[in-house]
């Protein structure tokens, strides 16, 4: 089968862990001919060039117009037709386009839109998505809507970048949503039930095999090392950590804290919250680090905390767990579906630093408890989450579809 993978910046070589990735990788294995569309992008040394061969997957970017991607367009007509063609994110240039043509040329077309509550004109707050009921009447999806919000007087371009985006959700053939919740926010926009399955996305998990753990394995957390990796962004709710270390060191004197961010946006607010709960002491914060390094205090750690505000899928999560770590997370999506509280990990409260602080020191006290959960979750994670497993589970759906 020949398989179109169209994507935004899913192929950049310097971030071979990516699903989409995974999944073209995982196809090739399995026999399929597997060709990648995305965009080009000068800005990024990772998407600069035009044409390159990625493990046996032809990537080829295509320069946008807005909504329109000629090169695109005539690789589909021409070069690159496929049997099936599988796109990636909601918000992409290229997906109104190719929705378009796929259905002239009779092509069959699957959706993953990788947390819908990211989309600002469906979310108040894309940093606090739950905090505010969602606008499921601010979409255009159909001509008529498109043309009724124009004659209100809505401003043009906004108005047709909002139908653009969102119209190929009534034009796909199947949708595969990240989580149940996604699922259930597919069917209230319209999608039908028997046209959307629910499939997690494959993640890298070579790099937590016993061998490559070393002597950090999983059975060896005694530390009180309370970490938590993610962007300093509202979303991922380092505030929420920062509030809670007081009323853990309160419980737990001798516990420290180190966070691991690529993006230091709130830095600044950080320092503030840590200074003013009396913590400085025993807070650290670093920068990027190496896939090793990661590896190596995921494996130290006595407790991961993931006080996420939403997440589309939760790829940390998986990480962590893969590593066997002890668990912490928001009970919000779609953490409640990767986390089961006192199975595989711990649930707290919806931005409740004092919940979050009694669960991190429940932890750190009771290593029994830790151990067991992490042992569960790094043995359901390398089940279920295998880009073999997910490629299978396509495989089905397209064969459906063709």
């Amino acid at each position: 089968m020949k398989i179109l993978i169209v994507t935004t910046y899913g192929f950049d070589p310097a971030f071979p862990s990516r699903p989409e990735q995974l999944q073209a990788r995982a196809l090739v294995r399995r026999g399929h001919r597997v060709v990648a569309h995305e965009y080009l992008d000068r800005r990024y040394p990772g998407q600069s060039t035009r044409h390159e061969w990625l493990d046996g997957v032809p990537v080829h970017r295509a320069a946008t117009l807005g909504f329109f991607a000629p090169e695109a367009l005539l690789r589909l007509l021409i070069a690159d037709r496929p049997d099936v063609i599988h796109i990636h994110h909601m918000r992409s240039l290229l997906a109104y386009q190719t929705v378009q043509v796929a259905r002239r040329l009779g092509v069959p077309t699957v959706l993953t839109p990788h947390g819908l509550l990211h989309d600002g004109d469906l979310v108040v707050d894309r940093e606090r998505p739950l905090d505010a009921p969602l606008r499921f009447d601010n979409l255009l999806l159909t001509p008529r809507q498109l043309l009724a919000r124009l004659a209100r007087g809505a401003h043009p371009r906004r108005a047709v970048r909002n139908y653009c985006i969102h119209a190929p959700l009534l034009m796909i053939d199947h949708a595969v949503a990240l989580s149940r919740h996604e699922a259930g926010l597919l069917q209230q926009l319209g999608v039908a039930p028997q046209k959307i399955s629910v499939l997690p996305n494959a993640v890298d998990l070579s790099g937590f095999a016993v061998e490559r753990l070393g002597e950090a394995t999983p059975l060896q957390k005694n530390t009180s090392l309370v970490l938590f990796i993610g962007q300093l962004v509202p979303r991922k709710a380092y505030d929420l950590l920062a509030r809670a270390m007081p009323l853990v060191l309160r419980e737990v004197p001798h516990a420290r804290f180190v966070f691991v961010s690529h993006n230091r946006q709130g830095e600044q607010e950080l320092r503030r919250l840590v200074a003013e709960g009396g913590a400085e002491a025993s807070f650290e914060l670093r920068g990027r680090v190496s896939e090793e390094e990661k590896l190596r205090l995921l494996c130290e750690a006595a407790v991961v905390a993931a006080p996420s505000r939403y997440e589309g899928f939760g790829i940390p999560l998986i990480e962590a767990q893969a590593a066997g770590a002890a668990l912490v997370t928001s009970d919000v999506p779609a953490c409640n579906e990767l986390i089961t509280h006192e199975h595989n990990g711990l649930l707290t409260a919806y931005n409740d630093p004092a919940d979050l602080a009694a669960g991190i020191v429940r932890l750190l006290r009771d290593r029994d408890l830790a151990r067991r959960m992490g042992e569960v979750g790094r043995r359901e994670v390398f089940a279920r989450y295998s880009a073999d497993r997910l490629a299978q589970d396509l495989e089905g759906i397209y064969e459906s579809l063709t």
